[in-house]
């Protein structure tokens, strides 16, 4: 395996380190390097040491996963993170949870092709599908048309709240949850702030927060 200057390391990350994934293991025979198990717990210390991990994330796997680290999202820009085992085309919403894709692999992917992707991306190139590059710069030319959105807007104490939920990647569910409202009044409030903000979705309103809602 070739490898340049600038060489990062891929880490599993899996509920249990003793039980050996086989797909992984697939892709360290072909390559001919060891890809380290990480577990959720683990990855707030990961924070603080390797800026060059990769995070391999199996996508059958990811809703159980996610829902152990929900305080420490994969969009942490530190991670740089690849999606295996994909079963079919991803909302944009979807991709984005992944924080700073560099590899999606669907599961009809065979070993070579994935093994390919994921000897570039460790010597820092990206390896996506071109339907999935579409939509990232579909997204990111949405957040450039929300940029022109006036800051200065008329919104609710509630709808702040909302809107800081949107920037964590909340669902409606979880919202009415944590606003201790229905489903249907966040759904009100949503559509109040798209049409505050002139803007058309969740995306696009998310973006908009980002750039001018203070942390």
């Amino acid at each position: 395996m070739m490898k340049n200057s600038y060489t990062r390391t891929i880490h599993f990350l899996s509920d249990n380190k003793a039980k050996a994934h086989p797909l992984v293991k697939a892709i360290e025979k072909t390559l001919d390097i060891q890809i380290p198990y990480i577990e959720p717990d683990d990855l707030m210390l990961a924070l603080q040491r390797n800026k060059h991990r990769i995070l391999m994330v199996d996508h059958s796997d990811y809703c159980r996963l996610n829902s152990k680290i929900r305080d420490l999202p994969l969009a942490n820009k530190v991670f740089e993170t690849i999606i295996i085992n994909v079963e079919c085309r991803l909302t944009t919403d979807e991709i984005l949870t992944f924080g700073h894709l560099k590899g999606l692999f669907y599961k009809k992917d065979n070993i070579e092709e994935i093994a390919k992707g994921c000897c570039e991306i460790i010597n820092g190139e990206n390896w996506l599908p071109r339907k999935v590059s579409a939509q990232l710069l579909y997204h990111y030319r949405n957040i450039v048309e929300a940029q022109s959105t006036p800051a200065t807007v008329d919104l609710t104490t509630r709808e702040i709240h909302i809107l800081r939920s949107l920037m964590t990647g909340a669902s409606n569910s979880q919202i009415a949850e944590d606003q201790f409202i229905s489903e249907f009044t966040v759904k009100s409030h949503l559509y109040q702030i798209f049409k505050k903000l002139c803007v058309k979705n969740r995306v696009q309103a998310t973006a908009w927060a980002k750039q001018h809602l203070l942390s």
